[in-house]
């Protein structure tokens, strides 16, 4: 041979497959038959490529980060905030970290990105939850995947999540200890896991208080296709005095949308939520918020996803980071009042 780099395209061009394949059968991965792994490593032997010794070390220092674009609008500060942590660390090891935005339409279809098809990186993060159509097609890849911020009882794969069900309680817990009884949910359980779990929070501290959900105080006041929020939600003519919002986002709408009918943010009207990005920081009034770090988020996706990469025989995990309340002014006590 000469004395020309041999790569995992190499192996694949001299076989005449693909580089996926090739990946698969050096790491030892399914869906690879045992007589095309042996005629693999045979060529890969012939053609003077090695791995480094140890598991799942023939890689190309490159990681992947899928997210939906409706999760990844140009003002949305949760998942860019989880990016650029990840790919903070993945700079400093010298990995490389591409990102990939999935628009409706190639989610509806299953359309992945062709540098995606072409076997360049080691492991996959999906941010944000998607159908599931789609993450069986990113499965087929074979690699390493992790879930950020949702989990999918159907599939096997690790995943980094707040625990959104106790934050759902505490949160509506602590609207209830300021007084507030009557207490509306904004955000569609059908949109993600954590919406889902963080709306039966919320009817399990009701419940637990002895107080009563009403469905006219359950508002949806974003689009679920393209995540477009909206002032044009209809509100109740009787208003609770007290509203948890599933993210920072879908509380500031909805306070513009109670200031449009000329009442005020906490003087009659109660908001809480989820996340504590820039935006809960610099609304008017500041919200109280659940804080849910996307700095730990993005440094435990990336120390599993690594430790993934480098055993996919150990056993899948669900991995929760710590949360708390960080209040500010947007939730009046109303005990003082009574």
């Amino acid at each position: 041979m000469s004395n020309k780099k041999v790569s995992m395209q190499t192996i694949a061009d001299y076989l005449n497959i693909s580089k996926v394949t090739v990946y698969k059968a050096l790491n030892n991965q399914q869906y690879v038959s045992d007589d095309l792994k042996e005629k693999i490593l045979r060529a890969a032997q012939e053609l003077g490529y090695y791995k480094v010794s140890g598991k799942n070390l023939a890689l190309n220092n490159n990681l992947a980060f899928v997210v939906p674009k409706r999760f990844f609008l140009e003002n949305e500060g949760f998942y860019t905030s989880i990016f650029y942590y990840l790919n903070n660390f993945c700079h400093n090891d010298g990995l490389a970290l591409t990102l990939y935005v999935i628009n409706n339409s190639d989610e509806s279809n299953c359309t992945l990105p062709a540098t995606l098809n072409s076997g360049s990186c080691d492991g996959i993060f999906i941010a944000g939850e998607m159908t599931d159509d789609y993450i069986h097609g990113i499965g087929d890849l074979g690699l390493p995947v992790l879930l950020i911020d949702f989990y999918k009882p159907s599939f096997n794969y690790d995943c980094i999540i707040a625990d959104n069900f106790f934050n759902g309680f505490t949160i509506t817990n602590y609207l209830i200890e300021k007084g507030h009884t009557d207490i509306g949910f904004v955000g569609n359980p059908s949109q993600t896991s954590s919406i889902s779990d963080r709306f039966y929070g919320y009817q399990k501290a009701l419940a637990a208080h002895n107080l009563p959900y009403n469905p006219d105080w359950h508002l949806v006041n974003n689009n679920l296709t393209t995540g477009v929020y909206t002032l044009e939600t209809p509100l109740p003519k009787t208003l609770p005095t007290a509203f948890v919002c599933h993210c920072d986002r879908a509380a500031y709408f909805l306070i513009q949308r109670i200031n449009m009918e000329g009442l005020k943010v906490p003087a009659d009207i109660s908001v809480a939520c989820f996340d504590n990005t820039n935006l809960a920081e610099n609304s008017n009034p500041p919200l109280t918020t659940v804080d849910i770090s996307t700095k730990t988020i993005a440094k435990n996706s990336y120390s599993q996803l690594r430790s993934r990469i480098k055993d996919n025989s150990l056993s899948k995990q669900r991995i929760y980071i710590p949360c708390n309340i960080v209040e500010r002014s947007s939730v009046a006590n109303i005990k003082k009042i009574i």
